[in-house]
């Protein structure tokens, strides 16, 4: 029984070495609209930004769901749940200053293998029109 509670535990540790994860962060930043209320919203995750400036998303960069849909984003808390619900982790909150205007920032995490891994499930119109040309599921 002792070997093979030992022989468990040692392939138990084998396999947790085998699956090492890395910590990817995602910052979700606000700003105030110029001609309407609300926020404009985006989403940075450092090597892929789904932005390119702050005069706006690029029609193909904005964020759609599995059919293609835009994600409209109501505020910061919406942007939240729906990163929460991808799996990310809340780490910290901040805002800034460039000129005159306020910035929202809300910073997240995930441990996962690979940066592929991490954003899994979250989409932008250009990746989601790559999928479909590509017969992917």
């Amino acid at each position: 029984m002792k070997r093979l509670l030992l022989m468990l535990l040692v392939i138990f540790q084998l396999s947790s070495m085998s699956a090492q994860t890395k910590r990817f962060y995602c910052e979700i930043i606000g700003t105030q609209k110029e001609l309407t209320s609300g926020l404009k919203i985006v989403l940075d995750f450092g090597e892929n930004p789904i932005y390119s400036d702050w005069s706006g998303l690029k029609s193909k960069q904005k964020l759609v769901d599995d059919q293609g849909n835009e994600i409209p984003f109501y505020s910061m808390v919406d942007a939240g749940n729906y990163m929460s619900d991808k799996g990310w982790m809340f780490l910290q909150a901040y805002t800034s200053f460039y000129s005159g205007h306020t910035i929202v920032h809300w910073v997240f995490y995930k441990d996962a293998e690979d940066a592929k891994s991490a954003i899994e499930g979250i989409m932008t119109k250009d990746s989601y029109k790559k999928k479909k040309a590509n017969n992917e599921p």
